[in-house]
C-alpha cells in the first residue's frame, strides 16, 4: 500500500483549492492568483531540490528542452480552465472538467501497454464507472447542471481536460528519467514567464499591496501546497502507479471538498450527495484491488 501514499497526499492536499480559490476571489483576480501560486509552488520544490537532490537538480537542467512540453500544457490547461470557469456555473465547470479523467484512460490505453491491461479489466471498468456516477452525484448535488445550446465555456473546460490529460501522459514518460520532485520544480518554473504574460495583460499585479495580509499568506500557501507539493506527489504516484489509476483516485476530491465546505461554509451537504459520495468511495476501492492484483500477477509472472 506504500505506492498508493502519494496520490492519497495529493488528492488529500487537493480538496483545499476550490476553497481557498473561493476565499482568494474577492482579492485576487484568477490570472493574479495563477502567477502567484505557480511561483509559490515552483519556489518551494526548488528549494527542496536544492537543499536535498543539489546535483540532480543541476544535471535535469541540462536537459531542460525534455520539460518545455510540460510546461507549455500545464500552461495551456490552467488558462483555458480558468477561462472557462468564468463563463459557466462551478457546478457545470467541475462536471465537465472530470471529463479529464475519460481522456487519460483513452489516451494511456493507445500508448501504455502496462495501462492497456488494466483497462481491459472487468474490475476496472466497473470500479470508473462507479467512481464517475459518483462524482457526477457529488457535483450534480450542489445545483443546476443544465446547458442548453453551444458554449464557449464548456468548450474551453473540455479543452482544458484535454490538455491536462495530455500532460499526464508526458509526465508519465518524464519521470521514468528524471525524478518526479525535480521534474515538477521545473516545469512549473518554466511555465513561470507564460502566467506572468498573462497576469500583467489581464490581471492585477498590484493587488498583492492592497490584500489583507492574512490573504497574501493564504495565496502563497495554496500555491507552494496545492501547486507544487500536491503535483510533485501527483507525478510521484504517476510513476509508481500510473496515469490511469492516479487519475480515478483523484475523483475523490469533490467529495471531501464537499464535506470541507459543509464544515467550514455551512454549504448543505444533500443525503444524494453522500450516497453519490459512498458509491464514488466504493468504485475507487474497487480501482485500488484492481491495480494491486494487477501488480501481484506481474511479479508472480516474473518470479518475484
Amino acid at each position: 500500500m506504500r505506492r498508493y501514499i502519494p496520490i492519497a497526499i495529493a488528492t488529500f492536499i487537493w480538496i483545499w483549492p476550490p476553497i481557498l480559490i473561493k476565499m482568494l476571489s474577492f482579492h485576487f483576480d484568477a490570472y493574479t492568483q495563477n502567477f502567484y501560486r505557480y511561483l509559490a509552488g515552483s519556489s518551494i520544490l526548488m528549494v527542496i531540490n536544492l537543499i536535498y537532490r543539489k546535483r540532480k537538480l543541476f544535471s535535469s537542467l541540462k536537459r531542460i528542452k525534455k520539460f518545455i512540453l510540460p510546461a507549455m500544457l500545464v500552461f495551456l490547461y490552467q488558462i483555458s480552465f480558468v477561462g472557462g470557469i468564468y463563463l459557466l456555473t462551478p457546478t457545470v465547470a467541475s462536471l465537465i472538467g472530470k471529463s479529464s479523467v475519460l481522456f487519460t484512460t483513452l489516451f494511456s490505453f493507445v500508448l501504455f501497454s502496462d495501462e492497456r491491461k488494466i483497462i481491459r479489466s472487468r474490475s476496472f471498468i466497473a470500479g470508473s464507472l462507479l467512481a464517475i456516477l459518483g462524482v457526477y452525484g457529488v457535483i450534480a448535488g450542489r445545483g443546476s447542471v443544465e446547458l442548453a445550446g453551444f458554449n464557449l465555456g464548456a468548450v474551453l473546460i473540455l479543452i482544458g481536460s484535454v490538455m491536462w490529460s495530455l500532460y499526464t501522459i508526458v509526465v508519465k514518460v518524464m519521470v521514468r528519467e528524471v525524478d518526479p520532485f525535480e521534474s515538477a520544480s521545473i516545469v512549473f518554473m518554466l511555465s513561470l514567464p507564460l502566467f506572468f504574460i498573462f497576469a500583467l495583460l489581464f490581471g492585477d499585479m498590484k493587488a498583492l499591496k492592497v490584500a489583507p495580509k492574512g490573504m497574501v499568506a493564504i495565496l502563497f500557501l495554496s500555491g507552494a501546497l496545492c501547486v507544487g507539493i500536491a503535483n510533485a506527489f501527483n507525478y510521484k504516484s504517476i510513476k509508481l502507479i500510473g496515469t490511469v489509476i492516479s487519475s480515478n483516485l483523484i475523483l475523490l476530491t469533490p467529495f471531501f471538498t464537499a464535506i470541507a465546505s459543509y464544515l467550514i461554509f455551512k454549504e448543505t451537504l444533500s443525503i444524494y450527495q453522500i450516497l453519490s459520495g459512498a458509491a464514488l468511495l466504493a468504485g475507487c476501492s474497487i480501482l485500488v484491488t484492481t491495480n494491486r492484483s494487477s501488480e501481484n500477477n506481474h511479479k508472480a509472472l516474473n518470479g518475484r
